[in-house]
């Protein structure tokens, strides 16, 4: 009967032993156990090898594709990223592309309506064989158009434009205006041999 209560005891000192040290070991640090039950820096959602196909009026508009999107819902707002690049397609009612625009990388944020494109953004316009260069992008849908700040480039028939401030344009680059520009026009010359 003693040895057992001698066990007994044993094990309640090992248990005892165990507790004491978990209580003693642990560190309560306020920040830490807060950063715990937070995801701010996490995203909500987050997906690879993405495609995304917007229609309207049961047309397909837009084909959007990524390696990697990654949607985040903060309280004061929400975004989707494309940490890794994106590639959008635009089609006519006919369904063939009219329109390429591709970035390395690209952020949509919700509340305002507006994309930004960045790192070497490629903009081309298939039908007018236009091409658009630069280092940023923004689509504005909300207002409808498209702009950057950033040194652009666009190249058409005409010739190539440099817009050393920068761009703006309607969205669908119909109408496009370069700020502080500088560029080389193609003239065509015409003979009459009479």
């Amino acid at each position: 009967m003693l040895k057992n209560f001698d066990r007994l005891r044993a094990k309640y000192l090992l248990i005892l032993f165990f507790t004491l040290f978990g209580i003693v070991s642990c560190e309560n640090n306020i920040e830490v156990v807060k950063n715990l039950g937070e995801l701010k820096d996490h995203p909500m959602i987050s997906a690879q090898q993405v495609e995304i196909l917007y229609s309207d009026s049961a047309k397909l508009r837009l084909r959007i594709t990524a390696p990697v999107i990654k949607r985040y819902n903060k309280p004061d707002k929400q975004y989707t990223e494309f940490p890794q690049g994106i590639k959008v397609e635009q089609f006519d009612t006919t369904l063939r592309v009219v329109a390429v625009i591709e970035a390395r990388y690209a952020i949509y944020y919700e509340n305002k309506n507006l994309w930004e494109a960045r790192n070497n953004v490629v903009a081309r316009n298939l039908v007018k064989n236009e091409e658009l260069n630069s280092e940023e992008l923004f689509w504005d849908q909300a207002q409808g158009k498209i702009y950057s700040h950033k040194f652009t480039r666009i190249s058409n028939e005409d010739g190539v434009f440099y817009g050393e401030g920068g761009f703006e344009a309607k969205e669908d680059l119909s109408q496009w205006h370069m700020l502080g520009i500088k560029g080389k026009v193609n003239i065509k010359e015409e003979f009459n041999e009479e």
